[in-house]
């Protein structure tokens, strides 16, 4: 017989303090997006209390970093926990900014988006362990490493050790409401660069071309083609070009981020990026990117699991429902391929990639219920996801 919903909180408050300071441990270990070391040393830690729990673990060498991959045995198709191990936050930003308590918040680089994530998905595992319950399906465990980079080593591992018809939950940052997460943003993520000539600006200017004058026009463009009334948004995040005042800018460059709701708007926007010219036909423009993450649609069973998730949070004293979010992930991607998605499963807080990035405290065992509740409610006969 599976545990109740309060005892499977009582457990998760018992351990506060644990979960506490394992959250704290895992934001203090620094591990950057496309820092291959720091990821691996991440990895490796977090293998290491997998293994502790019982679980079986591989890991998939990549370019960014390794992939991880966790399981307990059991019938097919598997219940899978998805996070992602990288943060956008460089090496030294806990240096500058160290782990602290608030008000009932815990402050610290990657907390929130999303080592709490990883802290409740170890925690459900943990529970099995402790109370000796073995899940009737095979538990799997993927920490991807490139997430907050676009997936592109993450993706097709999932693609090689993943079953399509899986029931996935993802364990990124709910709603700001705490909500789950049924249906997000598709993302596209690009590069322009413009190379042009370069020449002394006040000598011989006319010798020159202008990479950032280039530039600049091509960004007012992009710009313009934003379009809040069919989702579509676009931004120009970064730019860099020129060498000093005096000279004719050589080269130029800027970071691009589509969001769009339909597919068909993503392709759209993907081709006109694509196409873009420069205005003096002596620059020459190379377009780098791709789509990386689809939009997250609601299916039936998508709405079918959240609103199991909002019938458990009742239990746990919580009111959530079903959401949106404007950002992408893993999700999404699993979504595409088959997955049965759950979105948001995460613990609640704020300010995700901001200097005020926190984490309640009180939510990690809520959250850690939750998460686990799903678990074992999905692992009841006749609740396999795709079952009418």
């Amino acid at each position: 017989m599976s545990p109740t919903v309060p005892a499977i909180l009582d457990y998760f408050r018992e351990r506060g303090d644990f979960l506490l300071a394992e959250l704290r441990s895992f934001v203090e270990l620094e591990s950057p997006s496309r820092d291959p070391g720091r990821i691996e040393s991440f990895v490796d830690a977090y293998a290491s209390l997998l293994d502790e729990a019982g679980l079986s673990c591989r890991r998939f060498p990549g370019e960014w970093g390794p992939q991880l991959l966790g399981e307990l045995p059991g019938e097919d198709p598997p219940i899978v926990l998805v996070g992602h191990c990288d943060t956008v936050w460089p090496v030294g930003a806990v240096a500058e900014r160290p782990v602290e308590m608030r008000e009932g918040k815990l402050f610290g680089p990657g907390a929130y988006d999303m080592k709490a994530g990883l802290c409740i998905a170890l925690g459900v595992v943990r529970f099995l362990a402790d109370t000796g319950h073995q899940p009737r399906r095979r538990l799997q465990l993927f920490v991807a490493a490139d997430e907050e980079s676009g997936g592109t080593t993450g993706h097709p591992c999932m693609d090689e050790v993943l079953s399509p018809g899986s029931t996935a939950f993802v364990v990124e940052p709910p709603c700001p409401d705490g909500s789950v997460k049924v249906r997000r943003k598709g993302v596209g993520i690009y590069e322009l660069r413009i190379t042009g000539r370069e020449a002394h600006a006040g000598v011989e200017p006319e010798r020159g071309v202008s990479a950032v004058d280039e530039l600049a026009r091509l960004v007012l463009e992009i710009h313009g083609w934003n379009d809040p009334a069919r989702g579509i948004q676009l931004n120009v995040g970064t730019i860099s070009g020129g060498t000093a005042g005096n000279v004719i800018a050589g080269s130029a460059s800027a970071s691009v981020d589509l969001r769009f709701d339909n597919p068909a708007d993503g392709e759209e926007f993907d081709r006109r990026l694509r196409a873009l010219e420069p205005a003096n036909p002596d620059a020459t423009l190379e377009v780098d990117g791709d789509l990386c993450f689809p939009p997250l649609v609601p299916t039936a069973e998508t709405l079918r699991l959240g609103e199991k998730a909002c019938s458990i949070a009742s239990e746990l004293g919580l009111e959530i429902s079903t959401g949106s979010s404007g950002g992408g992930s893993d999700g999404s991607y699993l979504s595409s391929k088959g997955f049965f998605v759950l979105d948001g499963m995460g613990v609640e807080g704020g300010g995700a990639h901001a200097l005020d990035e926190h984490v309640v405290v009180e939510s990690l065992a809520e959250r850690a219920a939750l998460l686990t509740a799903m678990v074992l409610a999905v692992d009841e006969p006749g609740f396999d996801s795709g079952a009418d």
